[in-house]
């Protein structure tokens, strides 16, 4: 009896062990910094602007791995191009990278268009946008799977739902906005809701049946679409936002026009290299392309009619 009592706390501790191993390999720590190589780590608090590489930030609109997967060739290049080494930052939350960009601890970033709007009042400055298939906007799209019987938002009502982050424009304020319309919050219309902070986390959640509807970035469904057919096939999108500006490159505050110009020129151009192609082809994007600040204007518009963020952020 004793030797089978030792055998199962072992069978447990294992398992446990095995649990708490899969969880560290799919979750970065909040203090984690990953490089492009994939084998250093190095905290914040030692990331200053006067240094020999470059750090930048990719909002967690994507899953880490993800991340990645597609950022990494993209990063390549630019590391190329500056002549300096590039660390990737990432942090959970879209908040949690716009205050290292307004901190001056991430000389530029991937960030979503909400995001940018909150960055752009505190300095941050809009570096390019993506193009891909052709525009430079995209939408926020309500999905469902397709054999849910939803076919609307009114449908959702009472249903089990998924935001991306809290500050993300296409998967959580441009709902609220909706739902404002309707004179209703999320607390009053769902059965209950939370945030995946990803938007392939939110895909997959209405995927695997965890949630009957989702909002999300339409540039992630395409290119979903495009990598794993197989999770949206049987998706179906039941409701879209007004066309906003794509998620834009930014750089921090305070970055010399020296600096500034050549990090642009780099993503503007990137497209007629061979290799800048073939890291823009991982991506599905098109081409960078020069942003303007004013096709972000729907967002701070909606942002103001939601009272300044009591229901937005």
């Amino acid at each position: 009896m004793k030797n089978s009592t030792l055998i199962s706390l072992w069978f447990v501790s294992l398992l446990l062990l095995i649990g708490l191993t899969l969880y560290n390999s799919l979750n970065l720590k909040r203090e984690e910094i990953v490089t492009i190589d994939s084998d250093k780590v190095i905290s914040t608090d030692s990331i200053t602007t006067q240094q020999e590489f470059y750090s930048v930030a990719v909002s967690s609109m994507i899953s880490p791995l993800e991340t990645l997967r597609g950022y990494g060739p993209l990063l390549e290049q630019l590391e190329a191009r500056l002549g300096r080494q590039i660390r990737l930052i990432q942090r959970r939350t879209y908040q949690e990278v716009n205050d290292l960009i307004e901190a001056g601890k991430v000389d530029i970033g991937f960030i979503c268009t909400l995001a940018y709007v909150k960055a752009s009042e505190f300095g941050a400055q809009l570096v390019a946008v993506p193009q891909v298939d052709g525009n430079a906007s995209y939408q926020a799209y309500v999905i469902t799977r397709k054999d849910s019987g939803i076919y609307s938002l009114e449908q959702l009502k009472g249903k089990r739902f998924a935001f991306t982050d809290p500050i993300s424009f296409s998967g959580h304020l441009a709902l609220l906005g909706e739902l404002h319309k309707l004179n209703a919050t999320p607390e009053n219309y769902f059965a209950s809701t939370f945030f995946t902070y990803s938007h392939d986390n939110s895909l997959r959640a209405v995927h695997d049946g965890i949630v009957d509807g989702a909002t999300m970035d339409s540039l992630v469904f395409y290119a979903t679409a495009m990598i794993y057919p197989e999770l949206t096939e049987n998706l179906q999108v039941v409701h879209v936002s007004p066309m906003v500006g794509s998620p834009p490159v930014v750089a921090r505050p305070g970055m010399s026009e020296e600096e500034f110009e050549l990090i642009r020129r780099i993503f503007l151009y990137m497209h007629n290299e061979p290799e800048g192609r073939e890291a823009l082809d991982t991506l599905y994007v098109d081409r960078f392309v020069m942003g303007d600040d004013a096709h972000y204007n729907y967002i701070r518009k909606l942002r103001q009619e939601l009272e300044f963020g009591s229901y937005a952020d």
